[in-house]
């Protein structure tokens, strides 16, 4: 059997070594080396079996669209090395039409498991793909339930697995039936018009199909990109477990603990809520997960979202409470929409937009132009100001959780610790990331002047380049919030105006009454002392 052919590029060379070193461990792989303005000269001369990028996403987005623009390279599956994982960079790369992605560190394992899978899917789709006189016997001893049919959708021919998962006597030959006998409902109907209509569909379409005895069956259909004119798909069954999948979650667990998220969902395919697939797991935190997960029951190009699931059933209240505060400050553009809340075995999941964007962490080591930091300042502060106005205490404002879209606009996220205030302007709850977090909420208590402490200790990053208190030791750390003032802005930034470092220093006043008493307030004095404050990017 000849030698997989994988080519990598990248601007990284230590990375590049690596994800080298452990895939020449396969001796079933030959692996080239490549300059990036030499990959598409590269794959045109011999087609790869896998291309690895790792670049930054700028040069990534190049990359990819100039494999895609070429008939020989499109359907080369593409794994990229993010060069540090953030939920940004990781749905980034998948929306820039990466198959998969690595994060640091790179374990053996885990990159050998991902290369593995990516290659075996590919050599699912070439046998679909093959001459087209071998197509038919192929199509009908493929184990996977299969149909394909006209653009019209006028005829649809069933595979034989396709028809004993619907019912049918057992049969060797291709079963042709009308798509409106096919599809169960007229909401099913209308639903694989509109997929046939349209350009080849990004993952999987949810319907009904009738059975032989009439009753519905869910599932999900995967565009298989045969060709124009006979559209072919995938059948898969909402939930169902195979002993072949279930071997592989185990052998998963025993041997490659760390693939095992990657490989999860080969468990069963589950829809959350009856709707949403799960796409990937862009990250955690203390209470649950988040996932990029795909409305099943939508056709168009906009059908991605983030799904934030609980851990346990118990922090159900906690998610409650984050929607009610997202339907309170909806609509306004700095706050992520609410698109839907489900169950899913009894755990309340959130459904949120998609933000396509940087995280002014990703950001922080670039020198921004000043009308973008005075415009990433205003904006934060108008969201903040908006949530004051609710009695909405964010509690959790940090680099991390500003994401900055291309056009400009801001996105505060992450209110899940966030609280409405009641009779109480205070919130006994020590919540929040250290660094941001003001005095009072290191002694277990937040009100709005928390939230004002945190746009300060941002606003004197952005202009300074450092944190106005930080240490590895995080007892070191505490003192230095409770106890030491701030170096002066200026003294790090001499071109920042005297007023400008008054407003910074006010926000970080360690007694909460000497600051601002709320996020509007702030702004005022700000435009007060600069009326085109933050004008200037937008």
């Amino acid at each position: 059997m000849p030698k997989q052919h994988l080519v990598l590029t990248g601007a990284v060379p230590d990375v590049l070594t690596n994800l080298k070193e452990i895939l020449l461990t396969q001796s079933e792989y030959e692996v080239e080396e490549c300059p990036p303005d030499e990959l598409l000269d590269r794959c045109r001369t011999r087609t790869p079996d896998l291309v690895l990028l790792a670049n930054g996403l700028d040069l990534i987005r190049r990359l990819i669209t100039s494999l895609k623009n070429e008939s020989l390279t499109q359907q080369v599956p593409v794994l990229v090395a993010l060069s540090q994982f953030t939920e940004s960079a990781a749905a980034q790369t998948l929306e820039m039409g990466a198959d998969e992605f690595l994060a640091p560190p790179f374990s053996p394992p885990e990159v050998l498991a991902r290369v593995a899978v990516l290659l075996q899917l590919q050599r699912h789709r070439q046998m679909l793909l093959t001459a087209k006189e071998e197509f038919p016997r192929l199509f009908r001893q493929n184990p996977q339930p299969l149909f394909y049919c006209d653009r019209q959708g006028t005829e649809c021919h069933l595979n034989p697995a396709l028809q004993r998962l619907l019912g049918y006597p057992e049969r060797r030959e291709i079963l042709t039936v009308p798509a409106d006998a096919l599809m169960y409902s007229e909401e099913d109907k209308e639903r694989f018009r509109k997929i046939l209509a349209g350009p080849p569909s990004g993952g999987h379409v949810k319907v009904n199909l009738r059975s032989r005895t009439g009753q519905p069956l869910t599932v999900l259909l995967n565009d298989l990109k045969l060709d124009l004119e006979h559209p072919g798909f995938q059948v898969q069954q909402v939930g169902a477990v195979s002993p072949l999948k279930k071997a592989l979650k185990s052998l998963v667990e025993a041997f490659l603990p760390s693939a095992r998220d990657y490989l999860a969902l080969l468990s069963m395919t589950p829809l959350i809520g009856g709707r949403y697939e799960k796409i990937k797991k862009l990250g955690q935190g203390s209470f649950g997960e988040i996932w990029l997960v795909l409305d099943t029951e939508a056709t168009g190009p906009e059908r991605r979202y983030v799904a934030k699931i609980p851990f346990f059933k118990t922090a159900n209240a906690k998610f409650r409470q984050e929607a009610a505060i997202c339907q309170q400050l909806a609509p306004h553009p700095g706050v992520p929409k609410l698109v839907d809340i489900v169950e899913d075995d009894g755990k309340v999941v959130l459904i949120q937009e998609y933000v396509e964007g940087r995280t002014l962490a990703d950001m922080l080591g670039e020198e921004l132009p000043p009308p973008l930091v005075e415009s990433i300042i205003l904006q934060l502060i108008e969201v903040v100001a908006h949530a004051h106005a609710h009695r909405i205490i964010h509690r959790d404002i940090k680099p991390n959780n500003i994401i900055i879209q291309a056009d400009g606009t801001l996105k505060l996220m992450d209110y899940g610790a966030a609280k409405l205030l009641k009779e109480k302007d205070i919130s006994a709850t020590m919540i929040g990331s250290r660094p941001f977090m003001a005095p009072e909420q290191l002694m277990g208590k937040s009100e709005r002047r928390s939230d004002i402490w945190a746009i300060g200790v941002i606003m004197y990053l952005l202009y300074t380049g450092e944190l106005p208190f930080y240490s590895d030791v995080e007892k070191l750390l505490i003192d230095q919030i409770l106890e030491q003032e701030p170096v002066p802005p200026r003294q790090l930034n001499p071109e920042l105006p005297p007023a400008l470092e008054e407003i910074i220093l006010k926000c970080l006043k360690k007694k909460p009454e000497e600051r601002y008493p709320n996020a509007l307030a702030l702004k005022a004095d700000l435009l007060h002392h600069f009326p085109d404050y933050g004008k200037k990017a937008r």
